[in-house]
């Protein structure tokens, strides 16, 4: 969490319902029953598409599981993440190029863990925390929030990010920023809830292809 002293400006310049849908949108996303999202994630420079992915980002109380299927430059490599509650897990598969005759094999690397490792693609449900400024509009059926201003610890951050809330379900939408010339958007497309504890636990016989590594 960020220092008492950089919360000041903060509390003072964003107003009570921005924080309302914020928090409202966190408690929907930590559903205890289990939630499932659907998401397109691109990057691009201009009218570029640099990079996009397909995230399937799911989560039930401790226990969560993340796959990607990236598209770089028209090459697709997928990976998956999980955390069952005893074991952490991470397998990765990536095609070959064709540059040389050496077949690669997937990997899965497990190892024992009491909680799992913060994932690059987690939300950050801190956000509120390091922007000084926001402002919220309603379109159609959705709340549109401005965050603005990166508190000083968080200067690398762009100097806006567009949250858009669901009205009706407070479930995330989109989030949208640009920096530096380079877009990122990452667009809800499907939210599932009620998953089973055995949804998350690790299965090798998933990846039967895969050499799995156990540390």
């Amino acid at each position: 969490m960020l220092a008492v002293v950089a919360m000041l400006p903060l509390q003072a310049q964003i107003d009570s319902k921005v924080k309302d849908v914020v928090q409202k949108c966190v408690k929907a996303m930590q559903n205890p029953a289990g939630v499932e999202y659907n998401m397109d994630f691109k990057v691009g420079m201009g009218e570029v598409d640099m990079m996009s992915c397909h995230i399937v980002t799911s989560s039930k109380g401790k226990l969560s599981k993340a796959l990607v299927t990236a598209k770089v430059f028209g090459i697709e490599a997928k990976s998956e993440t999980g955390f069952d509650g005893t074991d952490e897990w991470e397998w990765s598969h990536t095609p070959s190029l064709g540059l040389d005759d050496t077949e690669k094999k997937d990997t899965v690397i497990v190892q024992k863990a009491v909680e799992r490792k913060k994932s690059p693609m987690d939300l950050d449900l801190d956000i509120l925390d390091k922007y000084r400024k926001a402002t919220m509009k309603t379109d159609a059926d959705c709340y549109v929030i401005t965050l603005s201003e990166p508190v000083e610890q968080e200067k690398a951050l762009p100097n806006e990010i567009f949250v858009t809330v669901s009205k009706n379900t407070y479930y995330l939408r989109k989030l949208s920023m640009e920096q530096e010339g380079t877009s990122i958007t990452m667009t809800v497309t499907d939210v599932r809830t009620g998953l089973t504890d055995e949804y998350f636990r690790f299965d090798p016989q998933r990846y039967p292809d895969a050499v799995v590594i156990r540390n």
